[in-house]
């Protein structure tokens, strides 16, 4: 049992370090139970941001509910923030939905610094399969401006609950250099499930832009 429980707690390290600005995280645990969380986070984004984006990562990864009031976050210096996260970031540009006999077509089109990168997906029109279609059109538009081809794959998307909120989150699958790594982004529904969409598979690759570039 002990075994298992440290693999869990590595694996809820493991998922809380791939966080957008945490810097490092350490699970204290008493009688196999968590007890406190320790996370250490650049000054980009408010503690706020980084808890809610653990619980919702652990929760959808290894559907493990946390407690909130175990997470603490301590935040360095602003200047202290490591390279990777003050990197140039991809924006949403626009997106375009349209359907015609029972089918969906979505273009997306996401901006870095003056350049502009536009790609479209389509298929059957279902809500699901339209958050599908539009996060694999805005992985597409992510592959032309790292100019790389079928690296990028949507594992899953879903809306969610949490704590009162509408979150969109998806899993994409980076393949890299023969291996397979699960990449997880999130985003808060304000009442655009396409725009979500977008943000999420956004927040899934901004923070790992370092790693294409330095690929």
């Amino acid at each position: 049992m002990a075994s298992e429980n440290e693999d869990k707690v590595r694996k809820i390290e493991g998922i809380i370090s791939q966080i957008q600005g945490v810097v490092s995280g350490r699970l204290v645990c008493e009688d196999d139970k968590i007890v406190e969380i320790h996370v250490l986070a650049d000054s980009t984004r408010s503690p706020k941001q980084v808890v809610r984006d653990i619980e919702s990562a652990v929760l959808i990864k290894m559907g493990i509910e946390l407690d909130r009031k175990q997470i603490s976050v301590a935040q360095l210096e602003p200047g202290v923030a490591p390279p990777a996260s003050s990197g140039i970031r991809l924006l949403l540009k626009s997106i375009n939905y349209k359907t015609e006999n029972g089918q969906a077509t979505v273009n997306v089109v996401i901006s870095s610094e003056d350049a502009q990168f536009s790609a479209t997906a389509a298929g059957q029109n279902n809500r699901q399969n339209r958050l599908r279609l539009t996060a694999s059109a805005t992985l597409s538009a992510i592959e032309q401006y790292l100019k790389v081809d079928n690296i990028l794959f949507v594992g899953d998307i879903q809306g969610t609950a949490l704590y009162g909120c509408e979150l969109v989150i998806v899993a994409v699958c980076l393949h890299l250099d023969n291996r397979e790594e699960i990449l997880l982004g999130t985003a808060l529904n304000r009442g655009d499930d396409l725009e979500s969409a977008v943000r999420a598979s956004l927040d899934a690759i901004n923070r790992r832009l370092s790693v294409f570039s330095q690929s």
